[in-house]
């Protein structure tokens, strides 16, 4: 039977080129952010159909009650409860009721949500002005909202379709069944006591002696015991953090099949969602220190390792084993180079596959020199930093530094020497060389956030001053009157000559 190797087409790769990347931002991290979005994206999209099929079921289940209600309770039991009641326990599993993982494990049965609906009627129908007693109008209201829940379910089952047909577009581990199938089997783990029942079942139909029983039952329980367990690396607390059995792995020659099948037949923990990103984000260190040809082979052999750990993980993904089965990875492992490195009768697996490895190593190589492009440029002029600086705008006038009397007794100097003191020591250092350069220079290292504050502190403080540059008297008095005005409606200073020498 032929294998269709066209679901690798298929598989979301987790590309990162539409992500705009500020020169600030550290280069180890925005392909995992583009990662993580994928997989946010499969996750909400597989928990909205698990939602939309779990209510959809729901109704389905509804319905059926609501339907032998309606054909065979007489109409004038409707406005009576208890008969309803009654004819649902007994026409329906009076237990039964939705499950799911999403599913609140105390939601209420199905009879007791037709129970419901019913006593919903009975108060619609008082709203309405209606006799709630009355079996027939009861009857009428249930016909519309049956209606109701059929136009909600064909609109549920509109978006599931929607939902499948986006899932297939972009395969994921949980729906690729053709290929490689044929060889699984979702076998679950016995306990030691089925086993034993097993070999009990097992000899009792042979005939075996009495006397070699126990013999029997420990050669084949011990036969049948699981490998020890073993986990799959995973730092959650570092997504980045590359273990070192991987690092390994990343160092054998691309071409080397047969020791890398061999090193994860032995390494199997390293094949792992985490460990694979971590390899991948390996490879623009390498292609971030350089651009040479060697740089170029390391890179393409980190991301083709990366690529292997992907795939393998997503076969073994199919088993829907959460923990790490040594002779179900072993298989899969097995399985995923005889079929698609090895098969020499049919190459598009690994066509394939080489093709993924080669789009991202164009990839990560173009997107690596746009970033050092970025950071060469951001290390002339840094771009984005938005800071403070004390200037003034008018030629006529400059800026100058006040500082407050730290020896009077006047209250009010008092006041601003607090105020000063507020200020952080090298800001205050700068302020007391008066020199607007060097209050500048510390500005530059602030935020505009930090900056807006030390301007509220010079303020009350009065630390900043205008000086004017006149040329004749005219012009004195032209400013003084403009001054004038301007403390008049702020009430910030009681004489221009607070700000005017």
């Amino acid at each position: 039977m032929p294998i269709d190797y066209s679901k690798w087409d298929k598989i979301e790769l987790s590309d990162d080129s539409d992500v705009e990347v500020h020169p600030n931002v550290d280069k180890k991290s925005f392909i995992k952010w583009k990662q993580q979005s994928i997989h946010e994206q499969r996750f909400k999209r597989n928990q909205d159909i698990k939602n939309l099929e779990t209510q959809v079921d729901m109704y389905a289940n509804l319905n059926k009650r609501v339907d032998k209600i309606l054909q065979q309770v007489d109409v004038a039991k409707f406005a009576d409860l208890t008969s309803i009641t009654k004819f649902l326990n007994e026409n329906f599993d009076k237990v039964e009721k939705s499950a799911g993982d999403n599913v609140d494990p105390d939601i209420a049965t199905y009879n007791e949500m037709v129970e419901d609906l019913f006593e919903q009627l009975k108060g619609d129908a008082k709203k309405e002005n209606k006799n709630p007693e009355d079996g027939t109008i009861i009857k009428q209201l249930l016909l519309n909202h049956r209606s109701k829940i059929d136009s909600v379910t064909v609109e549920a089952k509109e978006k599931l379709d929607e939902l499948y047909k986006e899932k297939q577009a972009h395969i994921s581990s949980e729906d690729v069944h053709t290929g490689f199938d044929s060889g699984f089997m979702n076998k679950k783990k016995d306990s030691e006591d089925d086993k034993a029942k097993n070999v009990n079942k097992a000899m009792e139909s042979m005939k075996i002696k009495q006397d070699d029983d126990e013999t029997i039952r420990n050669i084949v329980l011990n036969s049948a015991k699981v490998s020890p367990p073993m986990e799959f690396i995973d730092y959650k607390d570092d997504v980045l953090k590359l273990a070192p059995e991987t690092e390994a792995f990343g160092s054998i020659p691309f071409n080397e099949y047969k020791q890398m099948e061999q090193y994860l037949v032995n390494n199997m923990q390293i094949i792992s969602e985490q460990q694979k990103d971590a390899l991948m984000m390996k490879s623009f260190e390498y292609q971030m220190d350089d651009d040479d040809k060697e740089a170029d082979t390391k890179t393409y052999q980190i991301i083709h390792q990366s690529e292997l750990l992907g795939y393998i993980r997503e076969i073994y993904d199919l088993k829907k084993i959460s923990t790490l089965n040594v002779n179900e990875l072993k298989e899969v492992i097995s399985m995923f180079f005889n079929k698609v490195i090895f098969n020499t009768s049919n190459t598009k697996g690994k066509e394939s596959f080489l093709q993924s490895v080669s789009a991202k190593f164009n990839h990560v190589k173009q997107r690596s020199k746009i970033i050092r492009e970025e950071q060469s440029a951001e290390e002339v002029n840094v771009e984005g930093v938005e800071t403070i600086q004390l200037k003034s705008l008018d030629d006529s006038t400059e800026l100058e530094v006040n500082l407050p009397d730290f020896s009077s007794k006047d209250a009010n100097e008092i006041r601003k020497c607090e105020v000063f003191n507020t200020l952080s020591v090298e800001m205050q250092e700068a302020l007391k060389t008066q020199s607007l350069d060097k209050v500048n220079e510390v500005f530059a290292k602030m935020t505009i956030e930090d900056a807006e504050n030390v301007l509220d502190i010079f303020n009350e403080a009065e630390i900043i001053g205008v000086k004017a540059l006149l040329e004749n008297e005219d012009d004195f008095n032209e400013i003084k009157r403009e001054y004038n005005r301007e403390i008049s409606d702020e009430g910030n200073y009681e004489n221009i000559n607070d700000v005017v020498d």
